[in-house]
């Protein structure tokens, strides 16, 4: 391992590693601020490698369809920091047109989070109807979204994870399905993992 100290300086855009070494001569190694550089030694031969600058995810679309305000804005708030442009739908259907009119737009969203119950109601006759299919649930949204573009990447983010209901969404076409219980935390975090 090794120890010791060097000096970081910052010149406008530009920062500077200096590490002085009776092997290195004080050597010098430029790069950018967000790069990332990995320092390694190898006998008396001294390695940088620039990993790159931290990715943003500027320009990506995300539509996110749930009943909720709340939940909504919460994920909104989470994933701000990817920086990219976010779009809500509240029910089946209005994310399903929303789907369509940003692809006609030439903004195909880059992934769609899908809750299961988007009755806007919490009551246990309206539930019941959506995991049966008789009203336009996330597995029906879902569903529609990949019959009109089979490349849409969805991913589910609901309470209801645990059910066979979630089982459905993977089946119609998402690719994973989180429960609430990640935190919003863990869930930003699975999406840029997503995105990157």
């Amino acid at each position: 391992m090794l120890k010791g100290r060097g000096k970081f300086n910052v010149y406008g855009s530009k920062a500077i590693i200096s590490l002085p070494s009776t092997v290195w001569k004080d050597s010098q190694y430029p790069f950018k601020r967000g790069e990332e550089v990995e320092i390694e030694i190898v006998g008396n031969e001294l390695k940088i490698k620039k990993i790159g600058r931290k990715k943003k995810m500027e320009g990506k679309v995300l539509l996110v369809v749930d009943d909720e305000p709340e939940v909504q804005e919460l994920v909104k708030a989470y994933l701000s920091p990817l920086k990219a442009e976010i779009y809500s739908a509240y029910d089946g259907e209005e994310g399903v047109k929303l789907y369509k009119e940003l692809m006609e737009k030439g903004k195909r969203p880059d992934l769609v989070i899908m809750d299961l119950n988007l009755s806007g109601s919490r009551r246990s006759e309206d539930l019941i109807k959506q995991m049966r299919g008789e009203e336009m649930d996330g597995v029906k949204t879902t569903e529609e979204i990949m019959n009109m573009d089979p490349t849409a990447k969805i991913i589910g983010f609901t309470a209801y994870a645990d059910l066979e209901w979630a089982e459905r969404l993977k089946m119609c076409g998402a690719k994973e399905v989180l429960g609430r219980g990640v935190g919003f935390d863990g869930f930003a975090k699975r999406v840029g993992e997503i995105l990157a």
